[in-house]
């Protein structure tokens, strides 16, 4: 049975049509950002061509933030199952990417320069690299898919606008010398859009994909630790693999023990009776 749409929301054709227009705003320019300003350039291209279109977007289609955002509270609960779900989704997507790698190898040129990017070599650098990798593309990147994209096509059956987000958010990290990132990427994207649909709240999205990416400047940046865990012609450590399957598991558990959170109108939002 179709969904009604929603009046304070997206439709889904515009959810989809601003993601793509940012998408193409980003991969043009992002790369003129970045070639300019470096990872200065990375950073402002998150923020001004990203971020900063969602507002506008929102504030200009007249949408109710709140909702189209799910800008609710997560309950202690919520964010336990977060932590749980992305506690297994990040080493099972490891496994994922590893498994991959059977059929599309890793080009060395580019995992040399993935690693060169993401490795820190003081604090200090630590630090930027974290604001730069995981901090930003937590906010800016999750108001943009498990925002207006999740929030737009909720119209449609959770399984359909579940499975678009993550492929969706898949699509956007492509590029013709990290195909290798599309699987693992939209799987994650996957769990992060389920995990934010049944908690009600982006903030859910934002600290999974916040510990997903600041996981992995921290093990890249850490010698002993990047041995063990970052090598492209092994398996990520096979104890990680049960950790995830008792992990996922368990998130989802925790998630479905609370009632899942209804699409609403803010108060002032709400069509009023006449009088």
């Amino acid at each position: 049975m179709p969904r009604t749409e929603h009046p304070g929301i997206p439709r889904p054709e515009q959810a989809i049509a601003f993601v793509a227009f940012v998408a193409v705003l980003f991969l043009y320019g992002g790369v003129r950002l970045q070639v300019r300003f470096g990872e200065a350039g990375v950073l402002a291209a998150e923020w001004l061509l990203l971020f900063l279109p969602m507002l506008i977007f929102v504030r200009a289609g007249g949408f109710d933030g709140r909702v189209t955002l799910s800008l609710n509270r997560p309950s202690g609960r919520g964010l336990l199952g977060a932590l749980l779900l992305i506690g297994g989704a990040t080493p099972a997507a490891w496994f994922v990417g590893w498994l991959q790698t059977f059929v599309l190898p890793i080009p060395w040129e580019v995992l040399e320069g993935l690693e060169e990017i993401i490795t820190a070599d003081s604090l200090g650098r630590l630090v930027w690299l974290l604001l730069l990798l995981a901090i930003t593309p937590a906010f800016c990147e999750e108001f943009v898919f498990r925002g207006v994209l999740l929030g737009g096509t909720r119209a449609l059956a959770p399984w359909r606008f579940i499975l678009l987000n993550g492929l969706v958010f898949g699509a956007f990290h492509l590029s013709f010398e990290t195909v290798i990132r599309f699987l693992p990427t939209a799987s994650l994207g996957i769990v992060i859009a389920w995990a934010v649909w049944r908690t009600g709240s982006i903030w859910t999205g934002v600290l999974m994909h916040l510990i997903n990416n600041a996981t992995i400047v921290v093990l890249a940046s850490t010698p002993h630790l990047r041995d063990a865990f970052i090598d492209p012609e092994a398996p990520p450590p096979l104890w990680l693999l049960p950790f995830a399957v008792v992990a996922l598991p368990a998130g989802i558990r925790v998630i479905l023990s609370e009632p899942a959170v209804p699409v609403s109108i803010s108060n002032k939002r709400k069509a009023r009776p006449h009088d």
